[in-house]
């Protein structure tokens, strides 16, 4: 009869401390985000185009964008919306996953268009053309990720 191998095994608990950096212009959409509760864009020197998330390299003229900073408007138009219906599964996880916000399209005040969530949830209160604006979270310590620190757009009345 064959020996079974036996085994050592030793565990070896190396911290490892990484600092990475969000590079200086997602650094600065972060940092404005978290300090002053504000998202901000990029201009390019060529076409005066907004980037939202700031680029580098502008998609359209194909030159450096450079620190020509812009805030976003803080208030904005809903374009286009949707809601699960039906939740879906996750891949990851093997359940159902649905969030009760909507997705929305919206179109901010100066023109920039971004794909958030809205606070209403109310399917016949939902419309296109509904103003919303942005909502961020209060906690300083939970904030610091750029549109990750709104969790959502509100319904206002203009």
């Amino acid at each position: 009869m064959a020996k079974e191998p036996e085994y050592i095994i030793v565990n070896i608990d190396v911290p490892r401390k990484y600092d990475w950096s969000t590079g200086k212009y997602l650094g600065k959409v972060y940092a404005e985000a978290k300090e002053n509760k504000k998202l901000m864009g990029n201009r390019c020197p060529k076409c005066n185009q907004v980037m939202w998330y700031p680029t580098v390299v502008c998609p359209k003229c194909k030159v450096e964008t450079g620190w020509d900073w812009v805030e976003l408007a803080d208030r904005g138009t809903v374009v286009q919306y949707t809601y699960l219906v039906f939740p879906l599964w996750d891949p990851h996880y093997g359940e159902r996953w649905a969030n009760s916000h909507p997705s929305a399209i919206i179109e901010l005040d100066n023109g920039i268009y971004q794909r958030h969530w809205l606070e209403e949830t109310d399917p016949e209160k939902l419309k296109e053309g509904m103003r919303v604006e942005v909502t961020w979270k209060e906690n300083y310590d939970e904030r610091g990720l750029g549109l990750q620190d709104v969790p959502f757009y509100r319904t206002i009345e203009d």
